[in-house]
């Protein structure tokens, strides 16, 4: 990308810019850079979001405005951590739950590879790179276009176990947002950590188990 930008004279500046501050001082802001955290603030925008739809309508406030306004959020959210307080383990919804059975069907088994202690290298739906040389490039962090790097980032997930316990690390934009996938779900099920709800597995037939009607047949 940077290349591309070279050859224009007009974005110099800008390639010497994003260069410096981005490539060479900040070299870890984009999603799964770094391993076992999350490297967005969508927590931060998601509250800056609320803010302007919910008290200042995306207006510029006076400062008497501004000071009512701010005293009303403080109550607002005090009032709300006391009457919905904070989870504190993250619950597998039954849709994401469904999925990751789905995931689970059409996935093969013999791909997914095991990196080190708790981690794990799943193929994705968009494997355009093997898993095994999936697994050399993570190693050797060489990469000769920023689209071959997208390609590589896309084609496994690397899932990690070693909390042991929700919420569990996926590089997928899903995992690092929300600390739950369809990956570490459907591992989990996979290693029977995790049991399949009823209607997502095989029903049970109409009727007596089959051994309860062989008991009452006759010889």
């Amino acid at each position: 990308m940077v290349m591309k930008w070279t050859a224009d004279k007009d974005l110099d500046a800008f390639r010497k810019y994003f260069e410096d501050q981005w490539l060479l001082s900040l070299p870890f802001w984009y999603e799964g850079s770094a391993n076992l955290s999350p490297s967005t603030n969508n927590g931060l925008e998601s509250l800056n979001g609320k803010i302007k739809l919910m008290y200042t309508l995306r207006n510029k406030l006076s400062l008497s405005s501004f000071l009512q306004t701010a005293e009303r959020m403080s109550y607002d959210w005090s009032l709300a951590s006391a009457n919905t307080p904070f989870a504190i383990q993250i619950e597998f919804t039954d849709d994401l739950a469904a999925r990751a059975y789905q995931l689970l069907q059409k996935l093969d088994r013999t791909k997914v590879l095991h990196l080190g202690a708790a981690s794990y290298v799943v193929p994705s739906s968009e494997q355009k790179t093997g898993t095994s040389l999936w697994v050399q490039y993570y190693h050797s962090m060489s990469r000769n276009s920023y689209n071959e790097f997208i390609d590589w980032l896309n084609s496994a997930r690397l899932v990690d176990f070693s909390r042991l316990t929700p919420p569990l690390f996926c590089s997928c934009k899903y995992g690092l947002k929300e600390y739950s996938c369809v990956h570490s779900l459907g591992l989990l099920m996979m290693w029977d950590h995790r049991k399949v709800p009823q209607p997502l597995g095989t029903r049970r037939g109409k009727g007596r188990p089959k051994k309860v009607k062989l008991a009452l047949t006759k010889d």
